[in-house]
């Protein structure tokens, strides 16, 4: 498989989080003609937490089939999707040995990307065509775990146990990986890998040619819609029967941005979202916050969520309005076992592409929900690592001019698959 040109196939028909039908639909059509017998849809995620997944409509998920078909997707793949997102490829050797699993995330950004002309998939024609730009290299992600694919299954008579591709929706967004975790897809698990493309070591973006074995620093995230309901009255006649909900959401995220940072580690809040109010002339009866808190700990995590509880709540009670909270998903710590990454070194130095330094831990500065399936494979008695794999940008993760070296690709295919080749010795 020529695993650049699939990656720019993806690029140019980015989806975004739990939309990516068009992408699933093509993995398994790939994997299929590979010699797999690719679970997608309902067979790869869990419909108890698809069923959190309110906000996205039966007629949306037949508007994201349709579109997926007019965009060159296999219909009879884009049938067996139900709309719903996610595939899981298992190559079973028959013979006795571990159970491995790689997690790829599939999801892009739902903003347009640049148009700038010297932009790269501009400059090449493979710039996207949706409002999603594939600015966190997921596209790459998925690419590399079609590349492994391909060559696990030439080798598979070379290999021993199960090795388990997981191609995950909707990292960006909330219950992607809960959705895989759900299914029981990780509860036999012996080694979890995940990894990401042009993440930091020592707090420097890591550029091609270097690799870090594992991540300790991930941050908890949870996201909050936060309603405030107030009482409607003219802000001349009858003043004192109001109850101002903007006044109480604006009280809300100035406290939230003034609590106290932890001293054992990282935090972070940000209220990202503020709406309220019906028309000018009246004392608005509702609000709504949309915000998020992250921490570098369990107890840090806890200490932000009582703050912003106390927050929220002394706001709404110093305007006279209640509350109601929409707690849209929550993201784990989690710390890779140094026995895997010592493996994932090995393999990193035996690679040909790998020139520059390896680290031993990369730093993410962020959150991302590969955690929720190390820890769950940890839970169970498994080891999980997240690895950095090194790349030069355009622009850094998140822009909207984001692009990366592509030569990472192929050695991140070529160190998953020594690694797996080292762990069913």
């Amino acid at each position: 498989m020529d695993i650049i040109q699939f990656r720019r196939e993806l690029h140019k028909y980015a989806e975004p989080s739990w939309h990516e039908v068009r992408t699933s639909a093509r993995l398994a059509e790939e994997l299929a003609k590979l010699g797999y017998e690719p679970k997608l849809g309902l067979q790869a995620v869990d419909t108890e937490v698809m069923s959190k997944i309110t906000r996205i409509p039966q007629e949306a998920r037949e508007a994201d089939m349709a579109r997926a078909v007019a965009q060159g997707a296999d219909p009879a793949w884009v049938a067996r999707t139900g709309g719903v997102p996610g595939v899981v490829a298992e190559l079973n050797t028959g013979r006795p040995g571990p159970v491995i699993a790689l997690r790829f995330d599939i999801d892009a950004l739902p903003y347009r990307e640049s148009a700038a002309a010297d932009y790269p998939p501009v400059r090449e024609g493979y710039a996207s065509v949706n409002d999603a730009v594939h600015a966190c290299g997921h596209d790459g992600h998925t690419a590399i775990g079609m590349g492994l694919a391909a060559q696990l299954m030439e080798c598979r008579d070379e290999l021993c146990g199960k090795i388990r591709l997981l191609f995950q929706p909707s990292e960006e967004a909330p219950f992607g990986a809960d959705s895989m975790v759900a299914r029981g897809l990780l509860d036999d698990v012996d080694y979890f890998i995940a990894q990401h493309i042009a993440i930091s070591g020592e707090n420097k973006p890591l550029p091609s040619g270097s690799f870090a074995c594992g991540c300790d620093d991930f941050m908890s995230y949870t996201r909050l819609d936060v309603h405030f309901i107030g009482r409607a009255a003219h802000p001349c006649g009858a003043s004192q029967e109001g109850r101002n909900a903007i006044l109480a959401a604006c009280a809300a995220t100035l406290g939230i941005h003034s609590i106290a940072p932890h001293e054992d580690g990282l935090f972070r809040v940000n209220v990202g979202m503020i709406s309220g109010g019906v028309v000018i002339n009246t004392i608005a009866p509702n609000a709504t916050i949309s915000l998020e808190y992250r921490g570098q700990t369990d107890s840090i995590d806890e200490y932000a969520r009582r703050r912003v509880m106390e927050v929220l709540e002394g706001a709404a009670k110093m305007y006279g309005c209640t509350l109601q909270i929409d707690d849209l998903g929550w993201t784990c710590t989690a710390k890779s076992d140094r026995g895997l990454m010592n493996v994932l070194r090995e393999a990193a130095e035996e690679t040909p592409w790998f020139t520059g330094r390896i680290f031993e831990l990369a730093n993410v500065g962020g959150s991302d929900d590969a955690t929720v399936m190390m820890r769950r494979v940890q839970a169970h008695g498994g080891q999980a690592t997240y690895f950095g794999l090194g790349a030069d940008t355009t622009d850094a993760l998140h822009n909207e001019a984001f692009d990366f070296d592509e030569g990472c690709m192929a050695a991140s295919v070529e160190v998953c698959m020594r690694t797996v080749r080292k762990l069913c010795r």
